[in-house]
């Protein structure tokens, strides 16, 4: 008997802690603070503009949307910590933030707090990721392609990533219109440095063997060569 009742108090002590884990690490919604969405929503729910430097934007948010996608678990806080009790006493005080795609890149270099690892390693080393790391902020970023507030995974047929709709999100008028069926096919997030990423890690290390064979076929030749005429003025 006291055994049993051991084991059930470490059982609960165990959920407990998975639990705290959980909401420490900022993946899931606070126990704490469930009526946190509740409450931005009871404004951004409705179709709302506001005026930013000179520009008339939507503060709408989609409830039902939001609610059904990926991050419906978590507060709204989470990505928005500009959002905090000055802007639930004062909502048309402005938060400093920057508009068009300057807040849509700002946005999503916050996506790495929770999708650390092989995703922002892919994107960086890609044509998107190295053309906004150089400034240039038309090209597409992490909102750009997965949505904003109702991001699916890819497995769901109305998600903006699902393969049948990847044309359609790729193809817009600020990227690459028309676009064809088979732009965007193959697998989009994979670092050609390891061995997950398939043929194109052959290609990579092929063609990083090629360059160290050249360098040290025809170095010391540019080496030599420097010498012979640094030594014969």
């Amino acid at each position: 008997m006291l055994r049993h009742l051991a084991s059930l108090a470490l059982a609960s002590a165990l959920v407990l802690f998975a639990a705290g884990t959980a909401s420490a690490s900022g993946l899931l919604l606070d126990p704490s603070e469930p009526e946190g969405n509740a409450a931005c929503l009871e404004c951004h729910s409705q179709p709302q503009t506001m005026v930013r430097d000179g520009k008339t934007i939507s503060v709408h948010v989609d409830p039902e949307a939001y609610n059904n996608s990926v991050h419906g678990i978590i507060s709204c806080s989470r990505c928005h910590a500009e959002a905090g009790p000055e802007h639930a006493a004062d909502p048309t005080k402005p938060l400093g933030l920057p508009t068009g795609r300057a807040l849509r890149v700002l946005k999503s270099e916050g996506c790495v707090k929770c999708h650390a690892g092989l995703y922002p390693a892919s994107y960086n080393e890609s044509f998107h990721g190295i053309a906004v790391k150089n400034g240039d902020e038309r090209a597409a970023t992490c909102v750009d392609c997965h949505g904003v507030h109702d991001i699916q995974p890819s497995r769901v047929e109305t998600s903006s990533v699902a393969p049948a709709n990847l044309p359609n999100t790729c193809g817009t008028a600020e990227c690459h219109p028309g676009a064809p069926e088979n732009f965007a096919k193959g697998k989009e997030h994979f670092v050609v440095a390891e061995r997950e990423s398939g043929g194109l890690h052959i290609v990579y290390k092929f063609f990083m063997g090629l360059i160290l064979f050249d360098t040290m076929k025809d170095g010391p030749i540019v080496m030599f060569e420097l010498l012979r005429r640094l030594t014969h003025k």
